[in-house]
């Protein structure tokens, strides 16, 4: 008998038997547009594409899907759910490059600072409204973070820049 996995508020649930999903189906804790995975199955899909439970009918709703296929517990680890990691965001990774290019390249940091800033906006925006779980919100922190000195870094190159440039110009100008 195959061990099933479903997806319910964000989070992947199970094991659990064929007769445990028609008691959760039952029970209105999940319905047939719910995701569910076994062993043997390329990807998650609603429960109403499953042969076993095409007889399942009930009212339709809104599941988030994890991405990743589960792992099944081995017998040496019975004790161990197994843990699905969420895809990053590639904005987040985005971010992060950006930053710590801002950083490193300090008086012309602005250029890779506000690319950093922008994307660490944009991907902490679309993690939190995301139905699915994203990881990368502290590399995109990480990446705002590293963006705005960058940012900062330019500003006061170009001020002290300025200065330099103004205390020239005056000096050329005074005759003794």
């Amino acid at each position: 008998m195959a061990d099933w996995y479903y997806g319910k508020d964000n989070t992947q649930h199970g094991p659990v038997s064929e007769q445990e999903i028609h008691a959760l189906v039952s029970s209105g804790q999940i319905n047939s547009s719910s995701i569910i995975w076994r062993e043997g199955m390329t990807d998650w899909i609603p429960l109403k594409d499953v042969p076993e439970f095409q007889s399942i009918s009930a009212s339709a709703g809104d599941s988030a899907a994890p991405y990743a296929s589960p792992q099944t517990n081995s017998p040496q680890s019975v004790q161990h759910m197994p843990v699905i990691a969420a895809p990053t965001s590639g904005l987040s990774i985005a971010a992060l490059v950006c930053g710590i290019l801002g950083c490193i390249t300090c008086y012309i940091g602005g250029f890779f600072g506000l690319p950093a800033v922008i994307c660490g906006h944009m991907s902490l925006k679309k993690i939190k409204n995301s139905p699915t779980p994203i990881g990368g919100k502290g590399m995109a922190i990480a990446g705002l973070i590293c963006g705005y000195i960058g940012i900062a870094m330019t500003l006061i190159f170009l001020i002290f820049l300025a200065i330099g440039i103004a205390g020239g110009a005056m000096s050329s100008t005074v005759t003794p």
